[in-house]
């Protein structure tokens, strides 16, 4: 039997407790994804991020901060919908995506950069982060031009994370405050 193919239109529109008992739910390529729960570090991780966004952008009303959102590439890929850990919405676009990104998903990289490259074609955003959940890093894809995209990592509890986009500094000490490494990655110099 054939699988049914689903649209990000539709997908979005449906509620997603009646895909399954997963935790979360992503459309990729018209095929429903699901994701199991996050682990405890990933929870802490992703509370302290947004608890710092959140308070930077108290106030704001060009752009607020969103969790668990739904994001539809705008062209060919209307058959997939991505859902960040976190965002920064301006208007009707994400501005700024964020993912915890665990040890086992590492070891997929290759769903990893196709997962970048559909936030990459969503209509708005300008910085992709992903926030790595084994060490104090973050890799953060800018928009330099229409199509080109810059990285800069990001390292170390001392280094900040600079949203150009929503002129938005983020200490990483804030972002892991409630997650304890090892000292020497702790302690790693700026990336």
């Amino acid at each position: 039997m054939m699988e049914r193919v689903w649209t990000a239109e539709e997908f979005l529109a449906t509620d997603q407790a009646l895909f399954g008992d997963a935790w979360r739910y992503e459309l990729a390529d018209g095929v429903i994804v699901a994701h199991a729960a996050p682990s405890a570090d990933h929870g802490a991780i992703l509370h302290g991020l947004n608890t710092a966004i959140g308070m930077r952008m108290k106030g704001r009303k060009d752009c607020r901060p969103e969790t668990g959102s739904g994001a539809a590439p705008r062209n060919q890929q209307r058959a997939t919908a991505r859902i960040p850990d976190s965002m920064i919405r301006c208007g009707a676009h994400p501005r700024v995506t964020f993912d915890v990104v665990s040890p086992s998903e590492l070891l997929a990289w290759r769903a990893q950069d196709r997962r970048r490259q559909h936030l990459q074609d969503i209509e708005g955003v300008r910085e992709i982060v992903e926030v790595y959940q084994g060490e104090p890093a973050i890799h953060l894809y800018r928009r330099v031009a229409e199509g080109d995209w810059r990285f800069v990592p990001i390292s170390g509890l001392g280094a900040t994370l600079t949203l150009e986009s929503v002129e938005l500094e983020v200490p990483l000490a804030e972002i892991y405050q409630w997650v304890e490494f090892e000292a020497d990655t702790a302690l790693a110099e700026d990336g």
